[in-house]
């Protein structure tokens, strides 16, 4: 088998959040619809869409889980119906901290934001993280 990615990876008791994050986010608008999540989603290989909620914005998040659950039940939600709020972590937090946060959230994405103004700068999941898992050196 041949083994891809990252040989300079520190190791996860090492790493912090910005060693992990993924500096795309990828958003909809709140009144989108499932076709047009799903198609975000599907084409950039995906798990979860930002959305901001309000005025100043509170960031939200919608699951492919969410989305997947709801074209049986609730084929007409739009974005702002399936928005659950989302956490914000900073870059410079450790990973074992981003870890925790996701625990006891009980979610798979944290938002990346950053420490002055708040904003959006990027995205950590649990996969992202299980790279550092597999490729972390220490």
């Amino acid at each position: 088998m041949e083994e891809l990615g990252s040989y300079r990876s520190p190791s996860v008791e090492h790493a912090r959040v910005r060693d992990a994050m993924n500096e795309a986010i990828v958003t909809c608008s709140r009144d989108a619809g499932l076709r047009e999540m799903g198609r975000l989603m599907a084409s950039r290989h995906i798990h979860s869409l930002v959305i901001s909620l309000g005025d100043p914005p509170r960031w939200a998040l919608v699951s492919d889980i969410a989305l997947a659950q709801s074209a049986i039940d609730r084929p007409d939600a739009t974005a702002e119906d399936l928005a659950v709020p989302a956490t914000g972590i900073s870059p410079e937090a450790t990973l074992s901290r981003a870890i925790d946060v996701m625990r006891d959230q009980g979610t798979s994405h944290l938002i990346v934001t950053d420490t002055e103004s708040g904003q959006p700068t990027g995205m950590i999941s649990a996969l992202d993280i299980a790279g550092i898992v597999g490729w972390g050196e220490g």
